[in-house]
């Protein structure tokens, strides 16, 4: 069974996106209730919107199984890795997802959007979940800061981890990925505010993870 790969991105993008409203709508962004309304994958610019397909009446465990055939055939494939990983997402199969983005970040170190997805996904189980929160935070901050690893002149990408570090209540970790994103964009257009959180923080003040809205 063939692979309708533009269907399939638009799936991955769409995932993408409502991962990235839950996460950013819930996040208060340095302490002063301003929201950054950003889709993680247009953060890093190398994504088309993909055109929507009339067609979309597909078996969803049918497109399951195709996309893990791709996979299997080139399992090193990043587009193959995220699409399987999406298509888990929809189909509620959240632990499948995590896992197929784990071996990608693995077997490839180089793609950014592994990690943010793994990223956004983490994020989204801490805002849900009712136990384990804090330890699903540090998986997201820790995937976004590998996401930042695989795209090191990215400022964005530097920013998005340190703002998941921030809600994740570690605050040195946050200044150290706030200032790369100054060191990247310095005349950025959220530096004076990130400026702003990073003296907040270096005064002791809470960090936007365990703060009160």
């Amino acid at each position: 069974m063939m692979m309708n790969r533009e269907r399939i991105g638009f799936w991955v993008r769409l995932v993408s996106i409502l991962l990235a409203a839950v996460f950013l709508i819930s996040f208060i962004f340095l302490g002063v209730g301003t929201n950054l309304q950003y889709n993680v994958f247009d953060l890093f610019g190398n994504q088309d919107q993909p055109k929507q397909q009339q067609d979309q009446a597909s078996d969803p465990e049918q497109q399951i199984a195709a996309a893990q055939q791709d996979l299997k055939k080139d399992p090193k494939d990043p587009e193959k890795i995220k699409d399987l990983a999406g298509l888990y997402y929809n189909a509620g199969r959240y632990d499948d997802a995590i896992q197929v983005l784990q071996k990608g970040q693995e077997a490839a170190p180089n793609d950014e959007e592994i990690s943010a997805f793994l990223g956004q996904i983490y994020s989204q189980q801490a805002q849900t979940t009712s136990g384990k929160k804090e330890e699903l935070q540090d998986k997201a901050a820790d995937a976004f800061a590998a996401s930042a690893a695989a795209q090191p002149d990215d400022a964005n990408a530097y920013l998005l981890a340190g703002q998941a570090y921030d809600q994740a209540g570690q605050p040195a970790e946050a200044i150290k990925y706030y200032n790369e994103y100054l060191d990247r964009a310095p005349k950025g257009q959220d530096a004076a505010r990130v400026k702003d959180r990073i003296s907040a923080l270096l005064e002791g003040k809470e960090s936007t993870g365990s703060a009160q809205p």
